[in-house]
C-alpha cells in the first residue's frame, strides 16, 4: 500500500533509477541545482564539508509513495519531478508554521475534461451551487454534532449546545444564498468550538477559533489539523479527475483551491478534531510543545510529527460506511465522497455527502 511521505529536514531531493533519493542535512545549506556539475551529479549531492556534518541518505521506492509532504528548506532537481509525474504523486510544501504554500500536481492520469465542464457548469447555475453547499454544510453540522453526542453520552455537560445546533442544521433548508449558508455554518461552528473545554480532560486556554495567527495550543493544532485535511483532501480530488480551483461552498474568490475546503469541512469533525482531542487528552502534545513566536503559537517537530503520526492512523482506520454497509477506511471514504460528488455532477444523481453515525 503507498503511504505518505513526511520531510522534515532540510534535505535535497532527487531521482535515482525507479526511487526517491533524499539526502538530509542540519546546517549548512545545501547546493542548489544548478551549482551541480554535469558529471558530479551521480556522485556528488553535496560538498565534503556537509557530509562530516552527519548527512543522511534515503533511498525510497517511488511504486510505494502516496504524496510528498515537505516541512524543512527543500532543493529538488527536475528528475525529481520527472519521478514524481511518472508515478502521479503529488508534493506538498509547508513552511516553518506549518502553513501551506503550494503543491506540485503531475498530469493527471485521468482524463477530466468532461468533469471540469460539469464542475462549471453547477458552479454557474444558483440554484445547483447552493444544493451542493448545503450538503456540505449539513454534513460537516451533523458530523461536528457527533462528536459533541459522543462526550454528552459519556457524561460530558453538552445538551444546550447539542439543541443549538440542531435548532441552526434545521435552518439550513431554508436559506435562499450561498453567502447566508456560510453565515450558518459561522455561528455553528462558534457553538461548537465553544465548547471544546467541556471535552478536554484539563484545563486548556481556548476560548474561540483564532486563525491568522493562532495564538494558544489548541488553535494551533486545529490549524494544522486543517492544513493535513486540506492537503489529503487534495491528493482524492487529484486522483479522481475534479478540479480544486471550482468549489461550491468557498468559492473561487475566496481561495485558490476552494473544493478542498469544501471537501474538509465534511471529514474535519471526524478526522483532524478526532486526532486534537486524543493528543490533548492522552497528553500526547502538551504545552511545552510549542513556542511563541510573537502573537504565533507553533508548534515543535516533535509535536507535529506526533500529530501526523495520529493523524496518519485516523486516515488508516476503517469504519463501517453507512451508505455502502461494508468497512472501509478514511482515507477509502473521502476519495469516495470525490467520486460521490462526479456522479451528481456529471450525472445528476443524487448527491448525500458523507455523516458519521455514533
Amino acid at each position: 500500500m503507498r503511504q505518505n511521505l513526511y520531510l522534515f529536514s532540510n534535505s535535497v531531493l532527487r531521482r535515482k533509477n525507479n526511487t526517491l533519493y533524499l539526502e538530509a542535512y542540519e546546517e549548512s545549506a545545501p547546493k542548489h541545482e544548478a551549482d551541480i556539475d554535469d558529471d558530479e551529479i551521480d556522485a556528488v549531492l553535496l560538498g565534503e564539508k556537509e557530509r562530516e556534518k552527519g548527512i543522511k541518505k534515503k533511498y525510497v521506492p517511488a511504486e510505494n509513495v502516496e504524496a510528498v509532504y515537505t516541512f524543512g528548506e527543500i532543493r529538488f532537481t527536475t528528475q525529481f519531478l520527472g519521478a514524481l509525474s511518472t508515478y502521479f504523486i503529488p508534493l506538498h510544501t509547508f513552511n516553518y508554521y506549518g502553513n501551506y504554500l503550494g503543491s506540485f500536481f503531475p498530469k493527471s492520469e485521468i482524463n477530466s475534461g468532461n468533469i471540469i465542464l460539469a464542475q462549471a457548469e453547477k458552479y454557474y447555475d444558483k440554484d445547483k451551487r447552493l444544493y451542493i453547499a448545503k450538503k456540505f454544510v449539513n454534513s460537516a453540522a451533523e458530523n461536528a454534532l457527533s462528536n459533541l453526542k459522543y462526550y454528552y453520552y459519556r457524561g460530558g455537560n453538552l445538551k444546550e449546545e447539542i439543541e443549538i445546533i440542531n435548532g441552526l442544521i434545521t435552518s439550513i433548508d431554508n436559506v435562499m444564498s450561498v453567502g447566508s449558508l456560510m453565515g450558518i455554518e459561522g455561528n455553528i461552528k462558534n457553538v461548537y468550538y465553544g465548547c471544546w473545554k467541556k471535552i478536554f480532560k484539563q484545563e486548556v486556554d481556548f476560548d474561540k477559533r483564532v486563525r491568522n495567527p493562532p495564538d494558544n495550543m489548541i488553535n494551533s493544532l486545529i490549524s494544522f489539523g486543517n492544513m493535513m485535511m486540506y492537503s489529503a483532501c487534495l491528493n482524492e480530488i487529484y486522483r479522481t479527475g475534479l478540479n480544486a480551483s471550482i468549489g461550491y461552498l468557498h468559492s473561487p474568490g475566496d481561495n485558490r483551491l476552494p473544493l478542498s475546503y469544501d471537501i474538509a469541512e465534511i471529514f474535519k469533525p471526524v478526522i483532524t478534531d478526532k486526532v486534537i482531542f486524543r493528543v490533548v487528552n492522552l497528553e500526547l502534545i502538551r504545552e511545552n510543545d510549542f513556542e511563541r513566536k510573537g502573537k504565533y503559537m507553533n508548534m515543535n517537530e516533535k509535536a507535529k510529527r506526533k500529530f501526523i503520526d495520529e493523524f496518519e492512523e485516523r486516515m488508516k482506520t476503517t469504519f463501517r460506511h453507512p451508505e455502502l454497509k461494508r468497512n472501509v477506511s478514511y482515507r477509502t471514504a473521502v476519495r469516495l465522497e470525490c467520486y460521490n460528488l462526479i456522479n451528481y455532477l456529471k450525472e445528476n444523481k443524487p448527491y448525500t455527502a458523507f455523516k458519521y453515525d455514533v
